[in-house]
């Protein structure tokens, strides 16, 4: 037995989500995660934003590039009892919209410039691009590989009968 039966299942017989799945989901959303944080603070909101995005053409650059990882968040919302069968289908393929996020993350470093061979051979890239590269690949790897994201994206929960 892979799981235990008390501790990794929910109500339906689903086994439960890993938490490595919602921070690798709020990682691909970090520009929508900062911009809600930032509204937080009441003193002045746009000083963290400036922490993280310098330019406001960056903050942009940063929601549009996510919007693959929102529709993961939307299907990762609609996931329960009684939607239609495009979701479960959508959710049967969830690991694939997972990786095609972070691969549009990892393309958008490579198409600015930001990542290249001869910077990583010279030593020339930012630490924070490297650092977010390396990231997104761990994501990548961990949506591929991990035994339980696969399969938790194989189930999805029914309606269990209580006239038994």
């Amino acid at each position: 037995m892979r799981y235990n039966p008390f501790r990794d299942y929910d109500k339906y017989g689903c086994i439960k989500l890993p938490l490595m799945l919602f921070l690798s989901l709020g990682y691909l959303i970090k520009g929508y995660v900062i911009w809600v944080v930032s509204l937080s603070y009441r003193k002045d909101p746009s000083v963290l934003l400036n922490i993280f995005y310098p330019s406001r053409a960056d903050f942009y650059h940063a929601l549009i590039i996510a919007i693959p990882a929102v529709f993961c968040v939307i299907i990762f919302s609609l996931r329960r009892i009684g939607m239609p069968t495009f979701v479960a289908w959508l959710w049967h393929r969830i690991r694939f919209l997972l990786i095609g996020s972070a691969l549009v993350q990892i393309g958008d470093s490579v198409w600015q410039g930001n990542i290249s061979l001869h910077n990583i051979i010279h030593f020339n890239a930012y630490y924070g691009v490297l650092i977010d590269v390396i990231f997104l690949v761990g994501i990548i790897v961990y949506c591929m590989l991990n035994q339980r994201v696969i399969d938790v994206s194989k189930q999805y929960p029914i309606a269990l009968d209580d006239d038994n």
